[in-house]
């Protein structure tokens, strides 16, 4: 786990290995290992470059797959894994003070174009850089861009109105949607999500952004087909389980259950499309 303890991915994945634990079906019990740094790298290297023996399985978010290594050298090869499982999905939302007087995508777009570059965004990781550069490509405005280092201050800055917009997932921003402190301007999935099924996509508002972050289940590079078909089928099990989906759910997360070979799909079609932003990396 290339995160602390306490953090949204960490308490889905306890509870996804509780699931697994009691089921019995690995024969001994998963063990959560906290590897936090570099933003989810030192985690992700200490999987990817461990023995390919099934002894070693990583809960990973996309970023340091799909993002991190167009941008700085890391210490393994993100192509290189092997894929278990997609197993949880977060949209990315625009969003903004409750009583703001944005009520859409389109009336950004026109406060933008009113004062190019005077409307302030908050953006954390480059799961929201992305999107958010998407947005001002297509619709040829240009919003002053201010650096978070994640979700819980860009929310503090929104509270606060020292920020007009922010960009954050749907999982870190549910509690204050609920209380209506913050409104969503947009949803950056492909269809509505029933967890919050009245806020529009980008694509309903004619912005065609659909950009998700994921967290999939990854072992190192060639991984025993044996091995590999035990884990796929083991994890698939805990994903569809309600016990896990209840979990999710409490925290604004949407259960995937994606196979290995869409995970790959899905990871390899977010890299390129952050390379149009990111420039490829070195």
């Amino acid at each position: 786990m290339p995160y602390p303890a306490g953090s949204g991915i960490d308490t889905t994945t306890r509870a996804l290995a509780d699931v697994i634990n009691d089921s019995g079906d690995l024969g001994q019990d998963l063990q959560i290992v906290n590897r936090d740094g570099g933003g989810g790298t030192v985690g992700t290297t200490d999987v990817l470059n461990a023995k390919p023996d099934g002894y070693t399985i990583g809960v990973v978010p996309d970023g340091p797959l799909t993002l991190v290594p167009q941008t700085e050298k890391v210490a393994y090869d993100p192509t290189s894994a092997t894929y278990i499982n997609e197993i949880l999905t977060s949209p990315i939302l625009f969003v903004v003070p409750g009583d703001s007087t944005l009520k859409t995508l389109q009336d950004l777009v026109d406060a933008a174009k009113a004062e190019p570059a005077s409307v302030t965004i908050a953006e954390g990781p480059l799961n929201y850089k992305v999107p958010a550069d998407q947005f001002e490509q297509q619709t040829d405005v240009e919003l002053k861009h201010v650096a978070f280092e994640g979700d819980q201050a860009t929310t503090t800055a929104l509270l606060g109105r020292n920020v007009d917009v922010g960009v954050m997932q749907l999982a870190s921003a549910l509690p204050q949607l609920k209380s209506g402190k913050i409104r969503a301007l947009g949803i950056t999935s492909a269809d509505p999500v029933d967890l919050v099924p009245d806020i529009p996509t980008f694509a309903s508002q004619r912005i065609d952004i659909v950009w998700q972050a994921f967290n999939v289940v990854l072992a190192p590079g060639k991984l025993p087909d044996p091995i590999k078909k035990k884990l796929t089928e083991t994890f698939a099990e805990a994903v569809a389980s309600d016990e896990f989906a209840e979990a999710a759910e409490k925290l604004g997360l949407i259960v995937s259950g994606a196979t290995p070979t869409e995970t790959h799909e899905h990871l390899t079609d977010k890299t390129k499309t952050a390379a149009d932003i990111l420039g490829g990396g070195e």
